[in-house]
């Protein structure tokens, strides 16, 4: 089960159209009391959940994340990879950027920059 949790109804219906398996969620509890979703397309949200308790209780469900972010420069970012969501897309993107995030998730090569800011690595 692919659950999609943006709202933001225009890319919520897109979403569902085209991805198989899908359903679109309006409340964070769903989501964690869902016990056979593998992937779960989110934005950063307010909720009755913090941003960071709330991805960890949906990491700990071994839950793929897709976040879809407006840009590298939220705040959220350090704490979605350090709960080890690699999956970022950043706006402008489409329904099909997201649709090929879940046939290939992303490998860590792809976030490593992030995660070397984050650490503060040097990589020389």
């Amino acid at each position: 089960m692919i659950l999609i949790f943006t709202d933001n109804e225009q890319l919520d219906l897109e979403l569902s159209k085209k991805i198989d398996n899908s359903r679109v969620v309006y409340y964070p509890d769903y989501i964690l009391e869902e016990n056979e979703a593998t992937v779960l397309i989110a934005t950063i949200q307010p909720n009755k959940y913090n941003f960071k308790d709330f991805m960890y209780k949906v990491r700990s469900k071994n839950i793929q994340v897709i976040l879809l972010l407006e840009d590298e420069n939220v705040k959220e970012l350090k704490d979605a990879l350090t709960l080890g969501i690699y999956d970022l897309i950043f706006d402008p993107f489409s329904t099909d950027d997201i649709i090929n995030c879940i046939k290939s998730p992303a490998p860590f090569s792809k976030i490593s920059n992030y995660i070397k800011d984050l650490l503060e690595l040097e990589t020389n």
